[in-house]
């Protein structure tokens, strides 16, 4: 994989990074009953989201910004809020799943370990296990 492809996918999973960070507070924020679950789900994306802007600077790029809102469905309740955390996860584990191919050995250690994070977040927002995420 090139460096420039590398760089694209690692910025892809970035921006759904920036979007998970911002779907977690919706939902804390408006769900009392899922707050707790979302302030404790924070702190690992956070840290992913600080990794690869360090990774996409590292491979010569500037990092994609959060952005002030995101185009999701308003969850109506708690059962839609969970389904919107769940799809944000699913979205990563695909991104991750991307990022495992031919690329360098510290690019595909840190895209398995977040596959298998995204993986684990949606079983914990209610998804059934997947004998392989992210290959939808």
């Amino acid at each position: 994989m090139s460096t420039a492809t590398e760089l694209r996918l690692t910025q892809q999973w970035l921006a759904l990074e920036h979007e998970a960070i911002w779907v977690l507070a919706l939902v804390g924020a408006r769900f009392p009953a899922l707050e707790e679950a979302a302030q404790d789900a924070l702190p690992a994306h956070e840290t992913t989201r600080d990794r690869l802007a360090d990774a996409v600077t590292d491979l010569g790029g500037t990092p994609v910004a959060t952005q002030p809102s995101y185009d999701v469905t308003d969850p109506r309740d708690a059962s839609a809020a969970r389904a919107l955390v769940r799809d944000v996860e699913a979205r990563i584990a695909a991104a991750c799943v991307r990022l495992v191919g031919p690329t360098s050995d510290r690019a595909r250690d840190r895209a398995v370990r977040g596959l298998r994070a995204a993986a684990l977040a949606q079983v914990r927002w209610g998804a059934d296990p997947e004998p392989f995420p992210g290959l939808d």
